[in-house]
Protein backbone atom coordinates (compact mmCIF):
# COMPACT_ATOMS: atom_id res chain seq x y z
CA UNK A 1 0.00 0.00 0.00
CA UNK A 2 1.29 3.26 -0.90
CA UNK A 3 0.61 6.03 1.10
CA UNK A 4 0.40 9.86 -0.78
CA UNK A 5 -0.82 13.05 0.87
CA UNK A 6 -1.43 16.16 -1.07
CA UNK A 7 -1.67 19.23 0.32
CA UNK A 8 -3.40 22.26 -1.25
CA UNK A 9 -5.86 24.95 -0.55
CA UNK A 10 -7.59 24.60 -3.90
CA UNK A 11 -9.95 21.10 -3.38
CA UNK A 12 -10.26 20.78 -7.66
CA UNK A 13 -6.77 20.88 -7.92
CA UNK A 14 -6.41 17.89 -4.86
CA UNK A 15 -8.53 15.95 -7.27
CA UNK A 16 -6.86 16.63 -10.44
CA UNK A 17 -3.50 15.23 -8.81
CA UNK A 18 -5.33 11.97 -8.11
CA UNK A 19 -6.27 11.33 -11.22
CA UNK A 20 -3.28 12.53 -12.73
CA UNK A 21 -2.09 9.68 -10.05
CA UNK A 22 -4.37 7.31 -10.47
CA UNK A 23 -3.52 7.14 -14.36
CA UNK A 24 -0.12 5.99 -13.97
CA UNK A 25 -0.67 2.65 -13.63
CA UNK A 26 -1.45 2.51 -10.30
CA UNK A 27 -4.67 0.52 -8.76
CA UNK A 28 -6.93 2.63 -6.52
CA UNK A 29 -6.52 -0.33 -3.99
CA UNK A 30 -3.05 0.10 -3.46
CA UNK A 31 -2.62 3.60 -3.28
CA UNK A 32 -4.42 5.22 0.12
CA UNK A 33 -4.72 8.60 -0.44
CA UNK A 34 -4.40 11.94 2.37
CA UNK A 35 -6.19 15.06 1.15
CA UNK A 36 -5.14 18.13 3.22
CA UNK A 37 -6.59 21.65 2.17
CA UNK A 38 -3.88 23.66 4.66
CA UNK A 39 -0.50 23.52 5.59
CA UNK A 40 -1.42 23.28 9.19
CA UNK A 41 -3.87 20.67 8.75
CA UNK A 42 -1.33 18.92 6.70
CA UNK A 43 1.00 19.07 9.54
CA UNK A 44 -1.48 18.20 12.18
CA UNK A 45 -2.37 14.74 10.38
CA UNK A 46 0.73 13.74 9.51
CA UNK A 47 1.43 13.28 13.55
CA UNK A 48 -0.98 10.45 13.33
CA UNK A 49 0.82 8.60 10.50
CA UNK A 50 3.17 6.19 10.70
CA UNK A 51 4.37 6.26 6.96
CA UNK A 52 4.14 8.94 3.88
CA UNK A 53 5.38 7.66 0.47
CA UNK A 54 4.69 10.62 -1.60
CA UNK A 55 3.40 14.42 -0.74
CA UNK A 56 2.37 16.63 -2.83
CA UNK A 57 2.69 20.02 -1.82
CA UNK A 58 1.40 23.71 -2.87
CA UNK A 59 3.79 26.08 -2.19
CA UNK A 60 1.29 29.06 -2.22
CA UNK A 61 -1.28 28.79 0.77
CA UNK A 62 -2.64 31.07 3.28
CA UNK A 63 -0.75 31.33 6.37
CA UNK A 64 1.81 28.37 6.51
CA UNK A 65 3.09 28.52 3.25
CA UNK A 66 4.62 25.44 1.05
CA UNK A 67 8.55 25.98 2.35
CA UNK A 68 7.37 26.17 6.26
CA UNK A 69 5.01 23.51 5.69
CA UNK A 70 8.06 21.47 3.98
CA UNK A 71 10.80 22.14 6.84
CA UNK A 72 8.23 21.01 9.28
CA UNK A 73 6.29 17.84 7.66
CA UNK A 74 10.58 16.73 7.29
CA UNK A 75 11.41 16.68 10.73
CA UNK A 76 8.72 13.51 10.89
CA UNK A 77 9.56 12.59 7.52
CA UNK A 78 12.95 13.03 6.33
CA UNK A 79 13.06 10.11 3.76
CA UNK A 80 9.54 11.13 2.23
CA UNK A 81 9.55 12.11 -1.53
CA UNK A 82 8.32 15.31 -1.66
CA UNK A 83 6.94 17.11 -4.68
CA UNK A 84 6.41 20.62 -4.66
CA UNK A 85 3.73 22.62 -7.02
CA UNK A 86 2.83 26.05 -7.77
CA UNK A 87 0.42 27.88 -9.75
CA UNK A 88 3.48 31.12 -9.89
CA UNK A 89 6.17 30.90 -7.91
CA UNK A 90 9.53 29.85 -9.06
CA UNK A 91 12.20 27.11 -7.17
CA UNK A 92 14.00 29.35 -5.11
CA UNK A 93 17.03 28.34 -3.10
CA UNK A 94 14.93 28.19 0.40
CA UNK A 95 12.82 25.01 -1.45
CA UNK A 96 15.77 22.91 -1.98
CA UNK A 97 16.50 22.95 1.97
CA UNK A 98 13.74 20.52 2.29
CA UNK A 99 14.90 18.14 -0.77
CA UNK A 100 12.32 17.92 -2.98
CA UNK A 101 12.28 15.93 -5.53
CA UNK A 102 10.16 17.52 -8.31
CA UNK A 103 9.00 21.26 -8.43
CA UNK A 104 6.09 21.10 -11.05
CA UNK A 105 3.92 24.18 -12.38
CA UNK A 106 0.43 23.98 -12.32
CA UNK A 107 0.44 25.97 -15.88
CA UNK A 108 2.10 22.74 -17.39
CA UNK A 109 -0.27 20.80 -19.95
CA UNK A 110 -1.93 17.54 -19.06
CA UNK A 111 0.73 15.67 -21.04
CA UNK A 112 3.68 17.21 -19.15
CA UNK A 113 1.89 16.45 -15.61
CA UNK A 114 1.38 13.14 -16.91
CA UNK A 115 4.65 13.04 -17.46
CA UNK A 116 6.23 14.31 -14.31
CA UNK A 117 4.14 12.18 -12.44
CA UNK A 118 5.23 8.89 -14.24
CA UNK A 119 8.69 9.84 -13.58
CA UNK A 120 7.52 10.83 -9.57
CA UNK A 121 5.11 7.46 -8.87
CA UNK A 122 8.74 5.26 -10.50
CA UNK A 123 10.63 6.51 -8.10
CA UNK A 124 8.20 5.89 -5.39
CA UNK A 125 7.51 2.03 -6.35
CA UNK A 126 11.62 1.93 -7.15
CA UNK A 127 12.05 2.92 -2.94
CA UNK A 128 9.41 0.51 -2.05
CA UNK A 129 11.41 -1.99 -3.55
CA UNK A 130 15.07 -0.66 -2.00
CA UNK A 131 17.04 -3.42 -0.30
CA UNK A 132 17.41 -3.10 3.15
CA UNK A 133 20.78 -3.29 5.05
CA UNK A 134 21.08 -5.31 8.46
CA UNK A 135 22.98 -3.61 10.74
CA UNK A 136 23.13 -4.00 15.08
CA UNK A 137 23.17 -1.72 17.69
CA UNK A 138 23.79 -3.42 21.08
CA UNK A 139 21.78 -6.05 21.38
CA UNK A 140 19.44 -5.01 18.79
CA UNK A 141 19.38 -6.45 15.03
CA UNK A 142 18.02 -3.14 12.66
CA UNK A 143 17.03 -3.17 8.87
CA UNK A 144 17.62 -0.19 6.89
CA UNK A 145 16.75 1.07 3.77
CA UNK A 146 19.51 3.25 1.92
CA UNK A 147 17.16 6.85 2.13
CA UNK A 148 17.91 6.31 6.07
CA UNK A 149 21.19 6.03 6.02
CA UNK A 150 23.62 9.22 5.87
CA UNK A 151 27.23 7.83 5.28
CA UNK A 152 29.25 4.52 5.91
CA UNK A 153 32.19 4.00 7.56
CA UNK A 154 34.98 1.82 7.45
CA UNK A 155 35.24 -0.05 11.43
CA UNK A 156 37.23 -2.54 13.06
CA UNK A 157 35.77 -5.25 12.67
CA UNK A 158 33.20 -4.05 9.78
CA UNK A 159 31.66 -0.60 8.88
CA UNK A 160 29.78 1.85 11.23
CA UNK A 161 26.75 3.48 9.53
CA UNK A 162 25.75 6.73 10.66
CA UNK A 163 21.73 7.58 10.61
CA UNK A 164 19.49 10.04 9.64
CA UNK A 165 18.81 11.91 12.79
CA UNK A 166 15.13 12.61 12.07
CA UNK A 167 14.08 9.04 12.03
CA UNK A 168 13.01 9.04 15.08
CA UNK A 169 12.53 4.38 14.92
CA UNK A 170 16.24 4.94 14.96
CA UNK A 171 17.09 7.26 18.10
CA UNK A 172 20.34 6.20 19.11
CA UNK A 173 23.22 7.43 20.54
CA UNK A 174 25.69 6.13 18.72
CA UNK A 175 26.55 4.36 15.22
CA UNK A 176 24.98 0.97 14.37
CA UNK A 177 27.80 -1.87 13.18
CA UNK A 178 27.54 -3.78 10.31
CA UNK A 179 29.91 -6.53 9.41
CA UNK A 180 29.96 -6.22 6.26
CA UNK A 181 32.84 -3.98 5.20
CA UNK A 182 32.58 -0.45 3.33
CA UNK A 183 33.38 -1.87 -0.21
CA UNK A 184 31.08 -4.73 0.08
CA UNK A 185 27.94 -2.49 1.07
CA UNK A 186 29.33 0.06 -1.22
CA UNK A 187 28.57 -3.02 -4.15
CA UNK A 188 24.68 -2.92 -3.22
CA UNK A 189 24.04 0.96 -2.60
CA UNK A 190 25.73 2.59 -5.57
CA UNK A 191 22.72 2.22 -7.73
CA UNK A 192 20.81 4.08 -4.47
CA UNK A 193 22.96 7.49 -4.69
CA UNK A 194 25.42 6.01 -2.31
CA UNK A 195 29.47 7.54 -3.51
CA UNK A 196 33.02 7.33 -2.34
CA UNK A 197 34.02 10.66 -0.87
CA UNK A 198 36.80 8.99 0.57
CA UNK A 199 38.85 5.54 0.86
CA UNK A 200 37.26 5.35 4.79
CA UNK A 201 33.60 6.15 3.70
CA UNK A 202 30.59 5.96 0.92
CA UNK A 203 27.87 8.91 1.32
CA UNK A 204 24.43 9.08 0.22
CA UNK A 205 24.03 11.80 -2.19
CA UNK A 206 20.90 13.26 -0.77
CA UNK A 207 22.09 14.02 1.94
CA UNK A 208 24.89 16.64 0.80
CA UNK A 209 24.39 20.23 1.83
CA UNK A 210 27.43 21.86 0.64
CA UNK A 211 30.69 20.73 -1.19
CA UNK A 212 33.62 22.25 -1.49
CA UNK A 213 36.99 20.51 -2.40
CA UNK A 214 37.91 19.28 0.17
CA UNK A 215 35.11 18.53 2.14
CA UNK A 216 31.32 18.36 2.19
CA UNK A 217 28.52 19.29 4.97
CA UNK A 218 25.64 17.05 5.48
CA UNK A 219 22.21 17.78 6.27
CA UNK A 220 22.49 16.97 9.97
CA UNK A 221 25.84 19.39 10.01
CA UNK A 222 27.98 16.81 10.03
CA UNK A 223 31.66 17.87 8.28
CA UNK A 224 33.63 14.78 6.40
CA UNK A 225 36.69 15.24 4.54
CA UNK A 226 37.06 14.46 0.90
CA UNK A 227 40.16 13.01 -0.59
CA UNK A 228 41.74 14.35 -3.68
CA UNK A 229 41.98 11.06 -5.68
CA UNK A 230 37.76 10.56 -5.10
CA UNK A 231 36.96 14.74 -5.41
CA UNK A 232 36.00 14.71 -9.13
CA UNK A 233 34.76 10.83 -8.69
CA UNK A 234 32.16 12.67 -5.96
CA UNK A 235 31.38 15.71 -8.30
CA UNK A 236 30.36 13.95 -11.45
CA UNK A 237 28.20 11.55 -9.18
CA UNK A 238 26.50 14.57 -7.05
CA UNK A 239 26.28 16.37 -10.90
CA UNK A 240 24.56 12.98 -11.97
CA UNK A 241 22.14 13.09 -8.93
CA UNK A 242 21.09 16.16 -9.08
CA UNK A 243 20.28 16.49 -13.12
CA UNK A 244 18.07 13.17 -12.41
CA UNK A 245 15.65 15.03 -9.30
CA UNK A 246 15.61 18.72 -11.70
Amino acid sequence: MYHVAICDDDKRFVQYVKRMILNCELNENEVFFHEYYSGEELIEGCTAQENVDLLILDMQMRQLDGNETAKQFRKSFPTSILVFCSGVCRPTVECFESAPFRYLLKSYTDARINQEMRIIIKEMKERKEEPYIVGNWYYNTVKLKPQEILYIAIAKNGSSIYICPNIKKYDFESSITCKERVDELYCVLKDYGFAYAHNSYIVNLRYIKRKTITELELTDGTILSIARSKEKELRMELAKSMAKKY
